[in-house]
Formats: structure tokens, C-alpha cells, sequence
């Protein structure tokens, strides 16, 4: 008979190990599973924030880019406003006739341009370059010019940004075309870049380190503002963003991240200047991106706080029961864990979350939602969701729209216009997504959304600049070709007739240079005003730039009418000014051009309108010309015998 400790039972040894191994299972499948649920919470709030981020900011920029068109055509429009000036180039032809000596010309030429310098506060510089690149007029403050064999291939008005000495100027290269298309000459201009300074300087909006760049994609040289924030530098691209040249699609606007070697910079890009240029905004990746990271930490601790508890109160409830838990336990188990940390993901994060039921009435908001809107959970629960929009018979449409793709796809995503607690207009950039039951039905709704108001009121506020003249807040020389193209159509169309006026202040340029830019900008501002009560509220008025106006007629009887508005517009106009106390005449030239007869498109009778206006002007001033003759014919005829 044998003696000696007993030994346990191998099937108690088996059962014990069977528990500690299931104990453990139980534990990690916690664990795995708050992992899991938090990086699937964390990566849509994570790709939300994100997009939602770059999608503003490239917003941003596209309308950047779009201020910087407009600089541009501005610049250009001055270009071809000096090249075509009808009796600068008549000398410039005879000279290429060999009827007149290039002293002549120079001696006739120069002090009209010199002229034209005042014009315009940015203008420093012009340069008029022969038939063969010989040097005619030298004027103000001008840098290199190209040479002739890029001369004799320019089409059209350039422009890019050269170095000259120690600073940067803005050179806007324009061939001078005889009426036969004969080249005659070119005209080269120079401008200041402050305006180009201050765009630049935005960038640091995103984030104190973040720097903008204008890249010429084709030269590869890079422009950015200086250390100091007064001026601009010129250096290659390749010495800055080396990596990211390779990366950069110039057809459209995006975002470049850095490369995982590189340095933690991204950048954001859009075309202008019709694809010549790269506007680019450099910011460090670590401080753009903040606030999304920030966004996350929040669930995510909520998260690393809940994983201990959550493994230990199941350990604790599946020790009693370990022998009969089963499958839909351990499920039952998962899912109210999952439940937990989705609650506290709802009630914590910073986006507005709303639950609705399949009739979209509110089931359930989070603080988010009240704070951003300030409407508390009892006021809207229960409510249907249209209640908190701003309705019109448009946006009545648009959640029509929305409704039928939810009927066909699981989730929408885009912009909706509420109304706050305050009565107040909140645009919120919304994603709605789609809850379906085991039988495919709809059993919620969940919208997500955050405020981009201010953005939105940015973004028109931009807008409006590049559509605008600085000065007097009158549609600029862009905006005003696309409404005469407009006006054109619908003209055509209902078999109407509109008429352009072209207007040059005389004598502006003498009170301009006897009191300063100050009265005289005042003084176009005085015009602008009186042009503004004069006109129906109908008719557009315009300035091109410089002293020159536009103004619009639409829905003309008969042509006389339009002399009539202009004998009204050169009445008010030769009025005395009263400019803190110092009485100011000027006095008021007007070309006019009438669709369908003297001008089939927005840019005939721009140029016939203007060509009327030398006329006048030719004729005495303080009156005005009806252009005469076809859209191919450059004559015109007195305002005293307007056609009928």
C-alpha cells in the first residue's frame, strides 16, 4: 500500500485550466475589441476632420488664386489699354513705313506714356520696344526685358515675376498689333508687387510658420515674401521643395503630404494665371493638422480608461458562470462594451451629432449639438428635423434631392443651411448616414455636421474682391466683360437692344496731380456714387480702371436713348466736386457702341465704345459719340445726330 501526498484529480487540473485559459480569452477579447472599436470610432472622426480641414483650406486658397487672377488681368487690361491707343500706334505704323524717324517717334511717344504712368498706383515702369526689339521709350522704373527671338513668338499679353537689382517686380509683356495684324512693336510693363505681398502673407493664417510661394512651373523659379514680411525673394524651387515638384499636379487645386524621409512640411497648391502659375502655401504638417489630432484625443482616452475596467468587470462576471457562458454571452458582453464607448464617443466629441427616426423626426442629440447650435435636447425632441431650416423653395428642393439618394445609397455628404436658437443663418458641412435592420429597413438616421459659417462668409467676402474694383466697390474690368457677354446672350435672344457707354474722365489726371492720390481716389469714389443714383437700378456701371468707367443699358427701345443717358451722365458730371472744401471740375468723354448694330459680342463693343470715346474727346470734350459703322468699321459719328 502505497502512502504520500494525494495528487488532485487530472479532470480538476483540466477544468482549472480550461477556466484560466477561458479567463484569459474573455480578457483579451476585451481588450481586442475596445481596440478594435476605437480605431474604428477614431478613424472616421480622424478622415472627417481631416478632409473637412484640407477641404477648407484649399477653398481658401482657390479663392486666393482667384484674387490673384484678377491682379493679374488687372495688370493686363492696363497693358492693352496702352497698346491700343489709336494715335500712339499710327505713329508707331509710320515709323515702321519708314515715313517718320525713330527720334520723331520717341519724342511723341514718351510723354504720352510718361501719362500713362498715373494711371495707376502700381504701374512703375514702361518700356516700348520697335518692330526689331529697338529701344523707343524708356519710362520710370523698368528691369530686363525678353529677347527678340521670344519677342517675335509672343501671341498675346504675358506677364511674370523678374528680378530687378535687389527687388522683385511684376512684367507684363504686350506685342502692339497694327488693324491689318502687322507687328508692330511691344510693350513692356512694370508694376510693384505690394498687393502680391499681402496675398502671400495669408498664409500664416493657417499657422504662424506657414509661408505662400508663387511658382513659375515652367522656369521652376520660386517667389516668396522676404524674412522681414516687406518685400519678395526670388530663388530656385528645387532649393525648396525639392521632393515635391515631382508630386505636384499643376492641372488643379491639392494637397501634397510630406514624404516619409523628408521634412514634416505639407503643401497645398492651385493653378493660376491660366495654368502658368503655382500658387503654393507651405505649413509645418505637425501644426496644420493639430486641431484633427486634438479632436481624437478625447475618445481616445476615454477609450484607454474604459479597456482596464471593462476587462476586469469581465473577468468578475464570467467567473460563476465560466462552465455555462457560451457564444452569445461572450457577444452580449462585446456588444454592451461597445455600446459604452460609442455613448461615450457621442457625448463627448466636438462635431454635432442628431439621431433621427426613418420619418426624420429627432430622436436624440449630443452637447455638441446644443452648444452649436443652442437648442436643447428637450426643445427639439421629438420635432421633425425641417423644423431647424432655413426653407426656402430652393433648399426645399435640395432635402427632396438628399431624400431620394438616401433612398438608393447609404450616406450623403455636403452643405445645409440651419437655423439657430437666435433665428440666426448656420451653414454646417453634414454628412448624413443610413441605419438598416437585419431586414434592410431604415431604423435611424445619424447626421454629423460641423459649423462652417465664418468660412462661408470668408469665402464670399473673397469672392466679392475678385469681382470688384478696391476703390469704389464697382464691378471690375472681368466682372463687367462677363455681364455684357450675358447681356448679349439674352439680348439676342429676345431681339432687344443694349448699348455700352464708355466713359474717360477729362481733366482728372491735373487734379489728381495738384492734390494728390488721396482727393483723387476720393474724386472716383464722388463718381462712382453720382453714376450709381443716376442709372435705373437695372443698368450696370463699372470702372475699367484708372479714370475710365463702363456703363451698361439693356432693354433700349431705340439707340437714341442711350445719348440721352450719357447727356444726363456728362450733366451730373461737370458739376463742381466738393472735396473738403475745395471745389473740383472735371469734366466727362463718352464712346457708345448699341448692339446689334455697331457690335455683335461683349468685346466688339467694349473696343467700338472705346474708339467713340477718342472721338469725343478729339472733338472738345464734355460730350459724347456713337461709334459708326459695322463691327469691322473704327469710325464714329456726333452724339448730336444719335441714330433713331
Amino acid at each position: 500500500m502505497s502512502t504520500g501526498v494525494p495528487r488532485p484529480m487530472p479532470e480538476l487540473n483540466a477544468v482549472r485550466l480550461i477556466r484560466r485559459k477561458a479567463m484569459l480569452l474573455a480578457v483579451l477579447g476585451v481588450l481586442v475589441s475596445g481596440i478594435l472599436v476605437a480605431l474604428v470610432t477614431a478613424v472616421p472622426i480622424y478622415q472627417s476632420s481631416r478632409e473637412g480641414l484640407e477641404r477648407s483650406t484649399l477653398m481658401g486658397i482657390q479663392a486666393q488664386g482667384a484674387a490673384l487672377d484678377n491682379l493679374v488681368q488687372r495688370y493686363e487690361g492696363i497693358a492693352r489699354q496702352v497698346t491700343s491707343r489709336t494715335e500712339i500706334r499710327r505713329r508707331l505704323e509710320a515709323y515702321v513705313d519708314g515715313q517718320m524717324s525713330i527720334e520723331s517717334l520717341t519724342e511723341y511717344t514718351a510723354p504720352r506714356l510718361a501719362d500713362a504712368l498715373g494711371t495707376s498706383a502700381a504701374l512703375v515702369g514702361i518700356k516700348r520696344l520697335g518692330p526689331f526689339g529697338e529701344e523707343i521709350v524708356d519710362e520710370g522704373v523698368t528691369a530686363e526685358v525678353p529677347e527678340h527671338t521670344v519677342l517675335d513668338e509672343l501671341g498675346d499679353v504675358q506677364s511674370r515675376l523678374v528680378r530687378f537689382e535687389n527687388r522683385i517686380v511684376w512684367r507684363t509683356v504686350a506685342p502692339i498689333w497694327a488693324e491689318d495684324g502687322q507687328r508692330l512693336g511691344t510693350d513692356v510693363l512694370f508694376f510693384e508687387v505690394d498687393s502680391l505681398v499681402s496675398l502671400l502673407e495669408r498664409a500664416r493664417t493657417l499657422e504662424p510658420s506657414a509661408r505662400g510661394f508663387l511658382l513659375d512651373y515652367r522656369g521652376e523659379r520660386l517667389v516668396g515674401v522676404n524674412a522681414d514680411g516687406t518685400g519678395l525673394e526670388m530663388e530656385k524651387a528645387r532649393e525648396t521643395i525639392a521632393g515635391e515638384l515631382s508630386r505636384i499636379d499643376p492641372t488643379g487645386p491639392g494637397v501634397v503630404w510630406p514624404e516619409l524621409d523628408g521634412e514634416a512640411r505639407v503643401l497645398f497648391h492651385t493653378p493660376v494665371g491660366g495654368g502658368r502659375c503655382l500658387l503654393l502655401i507651405e505649413s509645418d504638417f505637425w501644426s496644420f493638422y493639430q486641431p484633427v489630432v486634438a479632436r481624437l484625443l478625447w475618445p481616445l482616452g476615454v477609450v484607454l480608461l474604459l479597456l482596464p475596467l471593462v476587462a476586469w468587470l469581465a473577468a468578475r462576471a464570467l467567473r460563476p458562470v465560466l462552465q455555462r457562458l457560451s457564444e452569445q454571452a461572450e457577444e452580449l458582453e462585446r456588444s454592451a462594451g461597445e455600446l459604452r464607448l460609442a455613448g461615450s464617443v457621442f457625448e463627448g466629441t466636438g462635431e454635432a451629432i442628431m439621431i433621427t427616426s426613418p420619418n426624420h423626426r429627432i430622436l436624440r442629440v449630443n452637447p455638441a449639438f446644443t452648444r452649436i447650435t443652442g437648442f436643447s435636447a428637450d426643445e427639439v425632441m421629438g420635432r421633425p428635423m425641417s423644423d431647424l431650416f432655413q426653407l426656402d423653395d430652393e433648399e426645399s428642393e435640395q432635402l427632396e434631392r438628399i431624400c431620394q439618394r438616401l433612398n438608393r445609397e447609404h450616406s450623403w455628404q455636403g452643405e445645409l443651411d440651419y437655423r439657430n436658437r437666435r433665428g440666426e443663418r448656420l451653414t454646417a458641412l453634414q454628412t448624413i448616414s443610413k441605419v438598416t435592420d437585419e431586414q434592410d429597413r431604415v431604423s435611424h438616421f445619424i447626421h454629423i455636421f460641423n459649423d462652417i459659417t465664418e468660412t462661408k462668409v470668408a469665402e464670399q467676402q473673397i469672392r466679392h474682391q475678385a469681382h470688384h474694383d478696391s476703390l469704389t466697390d464697382l464691378p471690375n474690368r472681368a466682372s463687367l466683360k462677363y455681364r455684357i457677354g450675358e447681356a448679349v446672350a439674352r439680348a439676342r435672344q429676345d431681339n432687344t437692344r443694349l448699348a455700352v457707354l464708355f466713359l474717360d474722365l477729362d481733366y482728372f489726371k491735373e487734379v489728381n496731380d495738384r492734390l494728390g492720390h488721396a482727393m483723387g481716389d476720393r474724386l472716383l469714389r464722388e463718381v462712382a456714387g453720382r453714376l450709381q443714383r443716376l442709372l435705373r437700378h437695372e443698368d450696370i456701371v463699372g470702372r475699367l480702371g484708372g479714370d475710365e468707367f463702363l456703363i451698361l443699358l439693356e432693354g433700349l427701345p431705340a439707340p437714341r436713348f442711350a445719348g440721352q443717358v450719357a447727356a444726363k451722365v456728362i450733366e451730373v458730371l461737370t458739376q463742381p466736386f466738393d472735396l473738403d472744401g475745395e471745389s473740383v471740375s472735371i469734366g466727362v468723354s463718352i464712346g457708345i457702341a448699341v448692339f446689334p448694330e455697331q457690335g455683335h459680342d461683349a468685346e466688339a463693343l467694349v473696343n467700338h465704345a472705346d474708339a467713340a470715346m477718342y472721338e469725343a474727346k478729339a472733338a472738345g470734350r464734355d460730350r459724347y459719340r456713337y461709334f459708326d459703322g459695322p463691327a469691322d468699321v473704327t469710325t464714329s459719328r456726333n452724339g448730336d445726330d444719335s441714330p433713331s
